[in-house]
């Protein structure tokens, strides 16, 4: 699936409904415990292209404001470059501890 079958996709009836759906389910972004802005993504958890259609399973998808889905693709990375993100978590972490010790 290329990015205008996606982007038709996303215009589509269906992905519009889905979306409010998950909008009314979900309010706030489960990485930062932020309230969800109107622009906020919703986000395939399933990364395989030929699956990119099937809303069947919300369970699928999640509401990510948009500083959270891009972050989220920089660490997993994409097909091309599929990242180690367990290990660049492990290094944010030790980062995120390393600013708590030193602004303490």
């Amino acid at each position: 699936m290329n990015t205008n079958d996606k982007k038709q996709f996303r215009n589509s009836a269906a992905w519009k409904n889905f979306r409010l759906m998950k909008f009314a389910e979900q309010k706030t972004d489960p990485v930062t415990g932020s309230k969800l802005t109107s622009k906020a993504n919703l986000h395939h958890l399933d990364t395989n292209p030929e699956q990119y259609t099937d809303i069947s399973d919300p369970s699928h998808f999640v509401l990510l404001n948009y500083e959270t889905h891009s972050v989220l693709h920089f660490l997993y990375g994409d097909a091309k470059r599929r990242l180690d993100w367990r290990k660049r978590l492990d290094v944010l972490r030790e980062l995120c501890e390393r600013m708590d010790d030193i602004t303490a």
